[in-house]
């Protein structure tokens, strides 16, 4: 084809027709350039679908793992609300207030106490994008920036628990010194190997109702419970707009 057009630029030339020659070395040059639009031009859309097809392969592993990171938070939240009614229901009989009527009934309360839940969300393929700065792999900076705000959302939920699980670990000593953990694990259903009798020591639960230092250990266990709850409805709040605005993207995409 070279061959072709540089033996009609000869031809004309030859003949003398300079500037037809010069109009068609013009003609030539911008069929040239128009050649060269259309490569880049097909070369971009090559490219953009090459990102179109990465965002959305990335768009995809994200939502999945952030519909189970809903998942394993509502259960933390379950497990959560558990101690705090638990502990409200111990402070109804705590000092000169009625006792539970039976030692069995305040035992089950004792030991939904200590059912603390660390938030373990799967951040995997986030980590991987934030890790690599292939954050702006998505198109949305909207998106983007809600991404980057959740691994600091978890990070107070991390402190929530610490909080919560040394609360529990305090009641715990107290429990140790002033009353009977043999008594209070014969009730609920637990898959042990063994079988715990009662203690042998002539206990009552029910008498750490009656002192006040109980009481204040109850309550704060009940506080720092609350406030991790708190925290827990804050990162679902947010968590809800990533995935929505995921699911978005995701259709967005297959229009």
């Amino acid at each position: 084809m070279i061959k072709f057009f540089r033996k009609i630029r000869q031809n004309l030339l030859n003949e003398g027709k300079t500037s037809k020659y010069f109009k068609y070395a013009i003609g030539e040059i911008i069929l040239v350039v128009i050649g060269i639009l259309i490569a880049l031009q097909i070369n971009n859309w090559n490219e953009n679908r090459k990102l179109n097809i990465q965002e959305q392969n990335a768009l995809n592993n994200i939502h999945r793992d952030f519909l189970k990171n809903r998942e394993i938070l509502e259960e933390v939240k379950t497990s959560t609300q558990l101690i705090m009614t638990s502990g409200v229901q111990i402070l109804n009989h705590t000092g000169n207030k009625k006792i539970p009527d039976t030692e069995h009934a305040f035992n089950d309360l004792l030991n939904k106490l200590f059912n603390s839940s660390p938030y373990y969300p799967q951040n995997g393929f986030l980590d991987d994008l934030l890790s690599s700065g292939k954050l702006s792999i998505f198109k949305s900076a909207e998106l983007r920036n809600l991404l980057s705000s959740w691994k600091p959302e978890v990070e107070i939920l991390e402190e929530g628990f610490i909080t919560v699980d040394k609360n529990e670990d305090i009641l715990n000593l107290y429990i140790l010194e002033r009353g009977s953990w043999l008594n209070a694990d014969q009730v609920g259903e637990y898959n042990r190997n063994v079988t715990f009798p009662i203690s042998g020591f002539k206990i009552d639960n029910r008498d750490l109702l009656k002192a006040l230092k109980f009481e204040n250990l109850v309550e704060n266990l009940v506080i720092a419970a609350d406030n991790y709850y708190s925290s827990q409805k804050k990162s679902e709040q947010l968590l809800d707009k990533i995935v929505t605005l995921l699911e978005s993207e995701i259709q967005k995409n297959n229009d």
